[in-house]
C-alpha cells in the first residue's frame, strides 16, 4: 500500500514537473520566434498594407535590425523598471538579481522577453519596444508569482507568471493611451500627459493574485516555512499576527526589536540597499549595490545623436538617461543618489513610525519610495524646489504604504508598487496649479 501512495506522490510531482517544463518550453519558443520576427521581419505580423507601411516607416531611437536589438529589447526593457532606459543600468540591475537569486532572474529574462514577443505580435510601434516600455511591468508581474516572495514556487504560478506577462503587455498599452492620449486631446492647451509608470503591473498582478485565490492549485501558502517568508506574508495580508503584544489601552501593535538588535550605520546602509533591491522582490544588500552604480550609469548607448530643444546635438552614446525627460545633455548622472535618498527617507519614516523592524530591515518600506523620487526628479527638471517637492512626496508615500498595505490586505493581496503609483500620479497632476514647479519636456503641464 505504501509503495503504490509512493507511486501515486511520485507521479503527481512528474506531472506537476512535466507542467512546468511544457510551459517553460512553449514560452521559449513564443519568445524566440516572436523576436526574431518583429527584428528582422517587422511586416510578419502586420494585417494590412496600412498597417504595414506604419511599422515600416517607424524610426526606433534603438533600432538596428540586427541582433543587437535583441539586447535592447531585453536589457531596456529591465532597466526601464526603475524607470530609466539605459543598456548598462539593465545588465547591471540583471547581474544583481542573479546574485540575489538564480530564479528571480531567469523569470526576470523571460517575462520581459514574452512581453515584448506579446507586443511584436499585435502589432505595437517598433521604437516602443526597443525602447523597453513593452518590457519592465510584464517583468514584475512575472516576478511577483513564480519567483516572488508571496506566493508558491510551482508550476501553477509559472503558468500565472508566463500568462501576467503576456496580460500586462496589452494593459500597458491600454494605459498608455488613457493616461498619455485621453489627457491631451484637443491640444496642449487643453491638457497633460503623464506616465502609466508600474499601473500595468499592479493592476494585472491585483486581479490575478485575487482571481488565483479561488483555484483549485496551490497557488498561496498556507504557513511560511521561514522567517523572511512570515514577513512577507504579514506584509501581504496587511493584518497584525495574534504573536504581537498591543500597546496598553489601544489597538495598535507595540513593535517586536529582535533580540540584540539596534540600528548602526551599518544595519541602516544594509537596509537602505535592500530597499532599492526591492523593488524586484528581492532583498539583498549587494543587489542594492548593482542597483546604484547602474542608475548612477545609465549612458543610453543608442545608434545616432539627439537633438534637444535648444538645438543642441548630442551623440545618443553618451545621452543620460536619468535626464532624457527634461535634459539629455545634462551631466547629472544622480539616478543612484535618488534612490539612495528614497530608501533612507523610507526607513527613516518607518522607524519614526514604528513598523516592524524586521519589515524595515528586508527594505519592504523603501522600494516604493525609491520609485517616487526617482520618478519626480527624473521626469521633472532638476531644480531645487522640484527636489524639495520630490522628498515631500517620498513622505507622503511612507504614509500611504502602511494605509495600502492594511487596504489591500484585507482581500490578502499585496500593496505591490501602489504606493509610488499612486503618490507619484497624485503630485504629476497637482503641478499644473504650482507656478514654482517646472514640467519635464511633455510630462505634467501642457
Amino acid at each position: 500500500m505504501f509503495g503504490k501512495i509512493r507511486k501515486s506522490e511520485n507521479s503527481s510531482l512528474y506531472r506537476k514537473n512535466d507542467l512546468k517544463m511544457k510551459t517553460l518550453n512553449l514560452a521559449i519558443i513564443f519568445a524566440a520566434v516572436s523576436m526574431f520576427l518583429g527584428i528582422f521581419v517587422p511586416d510578419a505580423f502586420a494585417q494590412t498594407e496600412e498597417l504595414k507601411k506604419t511599422i515600416s516607416s517607424s524610426p526606433p531611437s534603438y533600432s538596428t535590425r540586427t541582433a543587437l536589438d535583441f539586447l535592447y529589447i531585453l536589457i531596456n526593457g529591465i532597466s526601464e523598471v526603475p524607470l530609466l532606459s539605459s543598456p548598462v543600468n539593465g545588465i547591471l540591475i540583471l547581474a544583481g538579481v542573479f546574485l540575489a537569486s538564480r530564479k528571480a532572474g531567469i523569470m526576470m529574462i523571460i517575462a520581459g522577453l514574452i512581453g515584448a514577443g506579446t507586443a511584436f505580435v499585435l502589432g505595437a510601434d517598433y521604437d516602443l519596444v526597443t525602447f523597453g516600455l513593452f518590457g519592465y511591468n510584464s517583468i514584475l508581474t512575472g516576478m511577483a508569482f513564480w519567483s516572488g516572495p508571496f506566493t508558491k514556487s510551482n508550476g501553477a504560478t509559472f503558468v500565472l507568471s508566463i500568462l501576467g506577462a503576456m496580460f500586462t503587455a496589452v494593459v500597458w498599452c491600454a494605459f498608455a493611451h488613457v493616461m498619455g492620449d485621453w489627457f491631451v486631446m484637443g491640444g496642449p492647451a487643453a491638457g497633460w500627459a503623464i506616465p502609466a509608470f508600474t499601473g500595468p503591473f499592479i493592476f494585472t498582478t491585483w486581479v490575478m493574485m485575487l482571481a488565483s485565490k479561488r483555484y483549485g492549485h496551490a497557488i498561496w501558502p498556507s504557513v511560511a516555512l521561514t522567517e523572511r517568508g512570515n514577513i512577507y506574508l504579514e506584509f501581504a495580508s496587511g493584518v497584525t499576527p495574534h504573536s504581537h503584544t498591543l500597546l496598553p489601552d489601544s489597538i495598535n501593535p507595540a513593535q517586536k526589536i529582535p533580540k540584540n538588535f539596534r540600528w548602526t550605520a551599518g544595519e541602516f546602509m544594509k537596509a537602505v540597499l535592500k530597499g532599492i533591491s526591492q523593488v524586484t522582490f528581492v532583498a539583498d544588500w549587494r543587489t542594492g549595490i548593482f542597483w546604484v552604480v547602474g542608475l548612477s550609469l545609465t549612458f543610453e548607448l543608442a545608434p545616432g545623436t539627439y537633438i534637444t530643444p535648444e538645438g543642441v546635438e548630442v551623440s545618443r552614446i553618451f545621452t543620460n538617461a536619468y535626464t532624457t525627460q527634461w535634459n539629455p545633455a545634462s551631466m547629472l548622472f544622480l539616478g543612484g543618489v535618488v534612490a539612495l535618498i528614497g530608501s533612507a527617507i523610507g526607513l527613516s519614516m518607518g522607524i519614526l513610525q514604528k513598523l516592524p523592524v524586521e519589515e524595515l530591515k528586508e527594505g519592504i518600506h523603501g522600494f516604493n519610495q525609491v520609485l517616487v523620487m526617482i520618478a519626480l526628479t527624473s521626469f521633472l527638471p532638476y531644480t531645487m524646489i522640484n527636489l524639495f517637492y520630490a522628498v515631500l512626496a517620498t513622505v507622503a508615500c511612507s504614509i500611504i504604504t502602511p494605509a495600502m498595505q492594511n487596504f489591500f490586505g484585507r482581500w490578502g493581496v499585496p500593496a505591490l508598487t501602489g504606493p509610488f503609483v499612486f503618490t507619484a500620479w497624485v503630485f504629476l497632476w497637482a503641478i499644473t496649479g504650482f507656478e514654482h514647479i517646472p514640467a519635464g519636456l511633455g510630462w505634467g503641464k501642457p
